[in-house]
This record gives C-alpha cells, structure tokens and sequence, in this order.
C-alpha cells in the first residue's frame, strides 16, 4: 500500500474507515433496541423531508396539466349552468316562440400565448383554432368575467379582440334591475370600463354589479363583469357610469371559447331586420 500514490491511500483510508463505521452501526442496531429505535427515527424523518421535496416538485411539474384540468372541469360547470340557465327561463313561458332549449352554450378551454393592455387596441393570442372548433366571432370569458371576441383563426391559435379595444362594444346590465347599456372601455385604465346608456331615474349605487346581458350573441347571461364605481356621467338623458372589473388582464392565463349553436340563426334573422330598415 506504501507504492500506492497519496491520493489514492487516502481514498482507499476513507473507504475502509466508512465499511467499519458500517459494520459497527449494523452491529449496534441489531444488539440494541434502543438504539435501533433512534436511528430509525432518525432515518425515517429524512425520508418524509425526501418524499415531502419530491411531492411538491413533482406537482410543480403537472402544474399545467393540473391548470388543465381544472379548466375542463370549470366548462363541465359551466356548460350545466348554461343549460339550467335556458331552462329557467323556457318553462314560465312555454309555446311562446322563445329560443329553444336545444340552442344551448358549450366551452372550449384555452391558454393565452400573448396579450397586451396598455395599447388603445389590445388584443390576446391563445392556443386553441379551427382544429378545436373555433371560429371567428365566437366569446371569450375567463373565471372572472368577459375577456373578448375571436377575431381570426389559424388551424392551431386564435386571435381575440380584447375588452380593452376602444372600438369594441358589448352590451351589458345591472344585475339589480335588469337596465341594459352599452359597455365599452374608454382607453385609460385596464382594470376599468364604463356602462352608458342607462335612464336617468334608474336606482344606481356603488357596489352594484353588471353581469353580462341575455341579448348578446356570443356570451351566456349574467357573467359578473365587475361593479359600479362612484363617478357618474350625466349625458343628456341618460348616465354614464364607471365600472371597476372583476377580470385583471394582467394576470389572464387560462380562458373559455364560448361557442353558442343558435348564433347563427339569430344572426340570420337580426341581418334581414337590417336590410328590411334600410
């Protein structure tokens, strides 16, 4: 062992020191109950450190896949919410001409790839298209509200126009009284819009909350958008009032296409009026 170099005795030192200390822990273990309890203590609370480590790592990694997951289970949701929704409103007025209940919402989940919100015309990006069932002039809401409408479609992405558009416009209410406006973002702050068009002898306060309004094409009714703020607007004989939204377009990452069957029937119909009046 003397011919052998420094480096390698030490190694062949170190290995032969820990075999012994092996040996004698075995044999200390074994003749011992005491100690064979406190090591196994020992032993066992280094391996919950381990598995507790490797669990949150390892749900770090599906964190997509459990975002994922999520989402389908939000549009299961919400497709059951649609649908009670419709027949809440059928039953009281059966054989009245109104929309039938087969003319139903359905969600297509998607991811935003890009986004933007500090432009007059701000629009996202998200990772779902024509292959998944989408196309243009479908909606798009988030779990916090109205997002926008698809503009243009790939086979795999999609781009939508955003709320924070200043020339986009969706019709919306006040979920207390039912009073319908027009809502449209005004270019300033992202995180508000504002509600025109609503009569002046309407009862408004602070606090009150707009949903989304039963007359639109490409939104189910009463999706929260988000509530009114103190300033109100007089113009003429009607008010303009300012809503704080319940989205925040900063932090989007996970969306619902919203594909309604009887849009383009409707569509049909509210084009022919159009020609009629002109």
């Amino acid at each position: 062992m003397s011919g052998l170099p420094p480096l390698l005795r030490k190694l062949l030192v170190l290995l032969l020191f820990l075999a012994l200390q092996t040996v004698a822990v075995v044999l200390l273990v074994n003749d011992s109950y005491f100690q064979q309890n406190a090591i196994m203590r020992v032993v066992r609370s280094w391996q919950m450190q381990w598995w507790e480590k490797t669990s949150s790592w390892t749900a770090f990694t599906n964190l997509r896949k459990i975002n994922d997951d999520l989402s389908l289970e939000n549009n299961r949701l919400r497709a059951k919410l649609a649908r009670l929704s419709e027949l809440e409103y059928l039953l009281p007025a059966e054989g009245s001409g109104r929309m039938a209940a087969a003319d139903s919402f359905s969600f297509i989940p998607a991811r935003v790839i890009r986004n933007s919100v500090n432009r007059q015309r701000n629009y996202l990006v998200i990772d779902k298209g024509s292959a998944d069932g989408i196309s243009p002039d479908m909606g798009v809401i988030s779990a916090r509200g109205i997002v926008g409408v698809v503009s243009h479609v790939s086979e795999h992405y999609a781009m939508i126009i955003s709320l924070l558009n200043t020339e986009q416009r969706f019709t919306a209410e006040l979920k207390k009284t039912g009073t319908f406006g027009t809502l449209r973002w005004n270019g300033v702050d992202y995180r508000k819009v504002a509600l025109s068009e609503i009569p002046l002898h309407i009862d408004v306060n602070p606090g009150d909350t707009v949903v989304s309004n039963d007359f639109s094409l490409v939104f189910p009714p009463s999706i929260p958008i988000g509530v009114v703020l103190l300033d109100k607007l007089r113009q003429g004989s009607f008010l303009e009032l300012e809503v704080e939204l319940f989205s925040d377009f900063k932090t989007l990452r996970y969306v619902n296409v919203v594909s309604f069957s009887g849009a383009d029937d409707l569509r049909k119909l509210t084009d022919m009026e159009t020609e009629e009046e002109l």
